[in-house]
C-alpha cells in the first residue's frame, strides 16, 4: 500500500489536471468489487483511469499486467500473475474485494475501429460475480512512452472519460461456451464504443 499511497500523492494531481471531462461517474458501485472494461489509446491510459476511479471511489484499481512488462508497474497496484493463471488471479483478487481494470482489445490501438474483444473480462466477470463497467478514454495516442509524457505535459491533447452503466454477466446454465464468450465480449466492445468515439 505504500506504493500506491506514493503513485496517489504524486501522480493523481498531475494527471487530474490533464482530464478535461468524466461523464457517468453514477454508474460506479459506491461498494464492493467491479472489474473496469476499457478501450486502450495511450500508454499513459492506466493513470487516468486509475485517478478518476480513485478520486470518485478513494480505492486503487488494479490491473491485469505482469510486472516487467511497463516500468510504471513497479510503483502502480497490480495483480501479479506470473505463477497462476490470469483468470484465477483477476477472479481471486475480485472475490477479496478489489478494483480491476483490463483492455480488453489487448494492446493500444489508436484507429477508429475498436480490435475484436478479447474474451477474458467476460469470463472474469462471470466467475467472480462481479458488475462490469464499460469506460471509453479519448486521448491522444503517443507513439512512445516518451511522446506520451509530451502529451501528458502540453496545455493542450486533452483526455476525456465516459463511463457506462454496469453490465452484468451470469453464468449460462449450459457452461461458458465459446460461442456465448464471444458473444457476450462482442456486445461488451459495442457498449464500449460509443462511450470512446469508435467504431466496431
Amino acid at each position: 500500500m505504500i506504493a500506491y499511497q506514493t503513485v496517489k500523492t504524486v501522480a493523481y494531481p498531475i494527471f487530474r489536471q490533464k482530464i478535461n471531462s468524466v461523464t457517468g461517474l453514477e454508474h460506479l458501485p459506491t461498494t464492493g468489487s467491479f472489474l473496469v472494461a476499457a478501450n486502450h489509446v495511450d500508454w499513459l491510459d492506466g493513470f487516468y483511469i486509475a485517478t478518476t476511479i480513485g478520486d470518485a471511489r478513494g480505492v486503487p484499481v488494479h490491473f491485469l499486467t505482469k510486472s516487467n512488462n511497463y516500468w510504471w508497474t513497479q510503483v502502480a497496484i497490480q495483480i501479479p500473475s506470473e505463477k497462476k493463471d490470469t483468470v484465477d488471479v483477476a477472479v481471486e483478487a475480485l472475490r477479496d474485494g478489489k478494483v480491476i481494470c483490463n483492455f480488453p482489445e489487448g494492446k493500444r490501438n489508436a484507429s477508429d475501429h475498436l480490435f475484436i474483444g478479447k474474451t477474458g473480462t467476460v469470463r472474469i466477470a462471470a466467475l467472480a460475480g462481479v458488475p462490469i463497467i464499460p469506460l471509453g478514454i479519448r486521448a491522444s495516442s503517443g507513439k512512445n512512452m516518451a511522446q506520451s509524457i509530451m502529451y501528458l505535459l502540453a496545455k493542450n491533447h486533452p483526455v476525456d472519460i465516459a463511463i457506462g452503466a454496469p453490465i452484468y454477466v451470469a453464468l449460462p446454465p449450459d457452461g461458458m461456451t465459446d460461442e456465448w464468450l464471444q458473444q457476450s465480449t462482442n456486445s461488451l466492445m459495442a457498449t464500449i464504443a460509443p462511450l470512446c468515439n469508435k467504431l466496431i
